[in-house]
């Protein structure tokens, strides 16, 4: 056997992904899914280092070939070298500028390498793209008092942690850089503008990495030590350019001059890739030292450019110094001037409108941990603090989705606060004029919610905070003594605020938070109430200088009425926008509108009859009667549990017996008790269940047992305290039930309310089946994640929303044509604290029982947009029907697809079984792993696909965004659309339960033509 090392499942993944001789839409990876379970994802689906480890990675496969096997040590990939090709001759020439190499890691080698530029991959995602630059400080001078070192492994230690995509480095000599290239991490993840030979380092330089490949780099020299380093990256749907500068400093007497030539350079350079390229203009990132500070005429030509500057768009009330003598040792040994100045910049121009600034922070502020440096003072990183800023990605360039996007993220220069009476602030402003920093930029206050939403969303905001507030009094608040927050680079000095009646604010704050969950903050460590005054070095005694300011101090007493809206606009102060008024009355509620809107529904057959709960009653009833003679207690959930229940709802339950009744006994018995035929066990579901029938009503049975000497109990006391000793299935089916139960405890509260909220949902659920997307086997969006939206948008409406239900439809579609997913959407505080990751929290719509979990993990990137386009649509629908008041307007709202909607190309998959039970058993099967063949299909990112049912038969639809990218939906045996077929249809081959004369049969159709795949499965 031999004894060469076995290439690792992360290196094979790398070479597929990266390799311009490998498409990484052909393969599929093999994972363990669950204690030796094999189950696979389309290669473009996993995600490095997220949910499944490489440790649990054992195949790749391309199509049915086995290229990487880490049982058998099959490795096809690795036998044959990469042959490097010579660089592509360059496609766009700048005037002034030069190509340079590329440099990647090849692992094999052991070596850095120059590799060819690969102009060929496009980073298959829209998701957020991060930018990092930073100066890292030359040890050219004043060596002795760098401890360079030190310094160089700290350095690479933040840049690690930034995890961004792009990082722009300035002053990289060759010993950094020979640091840089070792760092595993660097090996693994970048490509580099520069390489070993050190060609742009000397002295010191410019480095880029790229976590994408780079296209092409680019150098324009302007002396032995002053360039600029550009490379293009293709993006999905747009090239990206990144350049870094370090334009020269006023500390040369030439400075201005010379930076004059540079920013000229960069906006030619600009200018000539605007005009040259031949698609769409391509977006621009400028990332690095720009040595001049704001309000310079410099940053005027970038604005005039069309570049955004990332830090005062978004934080335009801070300073954001990136230079800062003051707080940076380092910074105070290099400075000639000594002023705080923003040097390090990120500027952005995207002609695609697809680019944009999403946030944007400092690193490297604190000092090194350790000893001081060679100074007796704290040692820092560099002498400049770094910038990281991530940029929003869109994947259509649409004003609307655009202003929709940003209408609703947080920005800085808004906030809801808490501002005392004039006639109190003279002695805060005493304090605040001598030692806040901040005294021109904000008034005094106590701050409730920041960041805050945009000013285009106060009205919406108002809406909704004066209905939380609802009987809320006003309280009285003294400021009586001194506190201090303590920060890395100094501290903040405050008064704190003593109300009465104590808690006062704490609640207040919890009522805010509950309404506008999106805003609530962690800082210090939860909410703590503050009014500041200024701010203290962390160098002096700050004890002492409270307790002096303590002793000259008269408590302030006043009455809390109201809270302010505020907002700042460039330089200028923030200013008093939207007042609201504590303990505000119920409006009254309009005429009724809602009785076109019910007749549409009844038209429909969308109305329950009592009849038809009556049967659901009785039929619950019966079972529970079937559960509880077998050692079994049932407790119904989901819509029948919150008297949503529609006509032909279906009933989900979950049994709990004792640790002897084991899941298949418990079924076995059932089915032995009911009538033949009325039931059966789905034993290989990802919940096992019971799907039975009694007096024409269906049910969805779970089981669970409870562990070993647990005596019955409350499923939600089972939960608490034994949750972690249930089985997998046992604790999701009991999560079902502690789901339903936190959705009636937010939407019962009120009798009105839950009224209103069923309502609303039984409209929702008519208008999403009627349009295809009710379905999370689909890919989009199942019962709970519906219900849930359904009670966000109902506890969070204002009372004009709440006046109808039609009001009340008409607030749900506004909410949710507008969300800026993938903002989670959150019922609980608890769960508010779920952060997006990865593909598959596209729509994160967020479960209320913890642990927190996305009930929408089966969408996809097209079942995203599908459902982002019939939102649209409704609200526009909804409108049209108030403004009508008809039932035919109404009509319209729940319209089934019409055949123009339909994509022009489809798969039919159907299947053909001797038995109704087998064919039942087919079709579930297929349902099941239906998301499985829509994430192969959309590996070909020119495809967009809509899964539909209808008259039984499931259909996938095809359809492509570009005309020239019609080929996608070709249909032959070297397509990959035929590929992605043939990979549905072997996973169907390999389900170990299927029944032995099931076929599945998938049909190709596409206008009046039609083709099946090679021969069904048999």
């Amino acid at each position: 056997m031999s004894q060469e090392r076995f290439t690792t499942s992360r290196e094979v993944y790398h070479r597929i992904r990266w390799d311009s001789r490998h498409d990484a839409r052909e393969f599929v990876v093999g994972y363990d899914a669950h204690r030796g379970a094999m189950e696979e994802m389309p290669f473009e689906a996993f995600i490095p280092d997220g949910e499944i480890p490489w440790h649990r990675v054992w195949y790749f496969k391309r199509g049915t070939q086995m290229v990487w096997d880490r049982k058998s040590r099959i490795d096809l990939l690795s036998n044959a070298r990469p042959v490097e090709e010579p660089a592509p001759s360059p496609s766009i020439t700048v005037p002034g500028f030069t190509p340079l190499p590329a440099w990647r890691y090849d692992a094999r080698l052991g070596a850095w390498t120059q590799a060819s530029c690969d102009p060929g991959h496009a980073l298959p995602s829209v998701a957020p793209l991060t930018v990092a630059t930073f100066n890292v400080l030359f040890d050219l001078y004043d060596a002795e008092l760098l401890a360079t070192e030190r310094r160089t492994s700290a350095a690479l230690a933040l840049l690690r942690e930034t995890h961004a995509d792009v990082i722009a480095l300035q002053e990289v000599t060759p010993s950094f850089l020979k640091g840089l290239l070792s760092e595993p991490w660097v090996r693994e993840h970048y490509w580099l503008s520069d390489g070993p030979s050190a060609q742009t380092v000397t002295p010191y330089g410019q480095v880029l990495l790229s976590r994408v490949p780079l296209a092409s780099v680019w150098q324009r020299v302007f002396s032995r030590d002053k360039r600029i380093i550009t490379a293009e990256l293709h993006l999905s749907g747009n090239s990206l350019w990144v350049a870094t500068p370090h334009l020269t400093s006023d500390r040369d007497a030439s400075g201005a001059s010379a930076r004059a030539v540079q920013v000229e350079a960069l906006l030619e350079w600009a200018r000539v890739l605007g005009s040259t390229s031949d698609t769409a203009a391509p977006d621009l990132v400028l990332a690095g030292d720009f040595n001049f500070g704001d309000g310079a005429p410099e940053a005027e030509s970038f604005a005039r450019a069309g570049f955004v500057d990332a830090w005062s768009t978004l934080r335009p009330s801070e300073a954001g110094e990136t230079f800062n003598p003051r707080l940076n040792s380092l910074a105070a040994l290099t400075t000639v001037s000594g002023a705080l100045r923003r040097l390090d910049r990120v500027l952005v121009s995207s002609p695609s409108d697809r680019l944009a600034p999403e946030s944007v922070e400092l690193f490297g502020e604190a000092p090194l941990p350790g000893p001081p440096g060679p100074t007796g003072q704290a040692l820092f990183a560099s002498d400049h603090f770094g910038l990281r800023c991530v940029l929003r990605r869109e994947a259509v360039a649409s004003s609307e989705g655009l202003t929709a996007r940003s209408s609703t993220a947080l920005v800085h220069h808004t906030a809801l606060v808490l501002i005392p009476p004039d006639d109190v602030w003279d002695p805060i402003q005493a304090l605040r004029k001598k030692h806040d920093a901040k005294f021109q930029r904000w008034m005094p206050h106590i701050t409730l919610l920041y960041p805050f939403v945009p000013e285009e969303d106060f009205e919406t905001a108002e809406a909704i905070l004066v209905d939380a507030l609802q009987g809320f009094e006003p309280f009285d608040v003294t400021l009586s003594a001194f506190g201090h927050f303590e920060h890395r680079a100094n501290a903040t000095a405050w008064l704190r605020p003593d109300d009465q009646p104590s808690g006062a604010l704490a609640a207040l704050h919890a009522k805010l938070v509950a309404a506008l969950p999106e805003c609530a903050s962690s800082a210090h460590g939860g909410f703590t109430p503050h009014l500041s005054v200024g701010q203290l070095p962390l160098s002096s005694d700050i004890a002492r200088t409270l307790a002096e300011w303590q002793r000259a101090w008269r408590p302030l007493k006043f009455r809390v009425g109201e809270l302010c809206l505020i907002r700042r606009k460039g330089d200028s102060p923030f200013e008093v926008i939207r007042r609201i008024p504590l303990a505000q009355a119920h409006r009254a509620i309009p005429e009724h509108e809602d009785a076109p809107l019910r007749d549409a529904l009844v038209s429909i057959g969308a109305v329950e009859s009592h009849e038809g709960h009556a049967a659901r009653t009785a039929a619950v009833e019966q079972l529970r009667q079937h559960c509880e003679r077998i050692g079994a207690t049932l407790h119904p959930y989901g819509s029948y549990l919150l008297g949503t229940d529609g006509a032909g709802s279906d009933v989900d339950a979950v049994a709990i017996g004792p640790a002897e009744l084991s899941r298949d006994a418990f079924a076995q018995a059932l089915l032995q008790a009911l009538a033949p035929g009325t039931a059966r066990y789905v034993a290989d579901a990802a919940i096992p269940l019971v799907k039975l029938t009694l007096g024409g009503v269906s049910f969805d049975l779970a089981y669970a047992g409870r562990p070993e000497g647990v005596p019955p109990e409350e499923p939600l006391t089972l939960l608490e305290r034994h949750g972690e000793q249930l089985d997998p299935a046992g604790l999701r089916a009991v999560l079902g039930l502690a789901d339903t139960l936190g959705l009636l405890d937010a939407v019962t509260r009120d009798a009105e309310r839950t009224e209103r909220f069923r309502s609303l949902l039984h409209a929702v659920k008519a208008w999403a089946r009627a349009r295809g997307i009710y379905s999370h086997a689909l890919g989009y969006l199942g019962g709970l994640s519906w219900t849930l939206l359904a009670a966000w948008a109902c506890t969070r409406a204002t009372p004009d929303a709440m006046r109808s239900d039609a009001a009340l439809l008409a607030h749900f579609f506004g909410t949710f044509a507008a969300w800026p997913w993938p903002q989670p959407v959150t019922l609980t505080a608890e769960t508010a604290r779920y952060r997006p990751e990865g593909k598959r929290d596209l729509l994160p719509v967020i479960a209320p029982a913890l642990p927190a979990r996305n009930t929408a993990r089966n969408v996809s990137r097209s079942t995203s947009r599908v459902i982002r386009e019939e939102l649209l649509r409704a609200r526009e629908r909804v409108a049209r029907a108030r403004a009508s008041r008809t039932p035919s307007a109404w009509a319209a709202l729940f319209q089934p697809l019409s055949a123009n909607e339909t994509p022009p190309a489809a798969l039919r998959l159907s299947v053909d079984a001797p038995t109704a039970e087998d064919r039942e058993a087919v079709a579930g099967w297929i349902l099941g792993h239906v998301t499985a063949l829509v994430y192969r299909l959309e590996g070909d990112r020119r495809l967009t696909v809509r899964p539909m049912q209808a008259a039984g038969t499931l259909i996938v639809g095809l359809d492509v965004r570009e005309a020239r990218d019609s080929a996608a939906l070709s249909w032959h045996p070297s397509s990959p659309l035929f590929a992605a077929v043939e990979a549905f249809r072997a996973s169907f081959q390999e389900w170990t339960h299927r029944p032995s004369s099931a076929v599945l049969q998938v049909e190709w159709v596409r206008g009046h033509d039609s083709a099946r795949s090679d021969a069904p499965v048999s």
